[in-house]
């Protein structure tokens, strides 16, 4: 890929960090916290796909973005009626919104980005241009 991405410690000390501690509570008694869904890019001749994994969030309630060569993740995951059976209190999953900001590189075309949500995986498909490189030309040489 044709970029860079500028280290955070934050973002890594955020990301082992107990996320219940940054929770507000949910109307139905439960937890709600922002995440940030996984992603994993892989990049071929033709094409750059972004795959973002987002279990049991519905295509309406996700959009994806592009401003100022920067690709949007956006939506929310609504959480289940929660049971309570058999005295179980402790749930590992997340509901909430999400926000994933990934930069691409400038050779990618814009207007043809497609997306397709398959599976809980969103398949972002950013297909690249063909570079137009200027006609050679001479320079003049003028003496001083």
């Amino acid at each position: 890929m044709a970029g860079l991405t500028r280290w955070s410690p934050l973002d890594d000390m955020l990301a082992i960090w107990p996320r219940e501690l940054l929770a507000r509570p949910w109307p139905d008694g439960g937890l709600m916290t922002e995440w940030t869904p996984r992603c994993d890019v892989s990049e071929t001749d033709a094409e750059v796909l972004i795959q973002a994994e987002l279990p049991g969030v519905e295509q309406k309630d996700m959009e994806v973005n592009i401003r100022a060569g920067v690709l949007y993740l956006k939506g929310q995951k609504h959480t289940a009626k929660k049971e309570q059976d058999k005295g179980r209190t402790h749930s590992e999953r997340f509901f909430g919104s999400f926000e994933r900001a990934l930069a691409i590189p400038a050779n990618v075309d814009e207007t043809k980005i497609e997306a397709r949500l398959r599976d809980g995986v969103l398949e972002i498909h950013l297909p690249k241009t063909t570079p137009v490189l200027p006609a050679a030309k001479k320079v003049e040489i003028k003496s001083a």
